[in-house]
């Protein structure tokens, strides 16, 4: 007896989120960046967006915690890293995942982030540390 009623509701569950889904699907994009106005002439370091979040970075493919170690590195190596700037992949368009993760390099590095999302348009990362 109580079959039907767990199926609806396992039903209603699975609209709910796939209607969340949907109606947030560039959240992460648009309330974390902004248009850029002062943009630098070069960058210290450019990032291509790859499949599951990581990034291309040199021909290298790395996790978000693996590009922080690598800014990391260059900092402690006299190549410091100011400015990062993402980029869509030849294959793979930017997500929020790549936005969430840079922004996240971004705010534990203290460096300025850029994205030319998948529209061309350049857009700076706004860091919002609200503590």
């Amino acid at each position: 007896m109580h079959k039907p009623l767990r199926v609806l509701r396992t039903f209603a569950a699975a609209a709910l989120l796939a209607t969340l889904a949907a109606c947030s699907s560039n959240a992460v994009k648009d309330n974390a960046t902004a248009a850029a106005a002062n943009t630098p002439a070069q960058y210290d370091l450019v990032v291509i967006a790859e499949k599951d979040a990581q990034f291309d970075v040199g021909g290298n493919i790395v996790t978000a915690e693996s590009l922080r170690g690598h800014i990391r590195f260059r900092n402690e190596t006299n190549e410091p890293v100011h400015t990062i700037l993402l980029k869509r992949g030849e294959k793979q368009k930017i997500t929020n995942d790549h936005v969430a993760g840079i922004a996240g390099v971004a705010r534990d590095l203290k460096v300025e982030a850029y994205v030319e999302d998948n529209d061309g348009k350049l857009k700076v990362i706004a860091i919002r540390d609200d503590k």
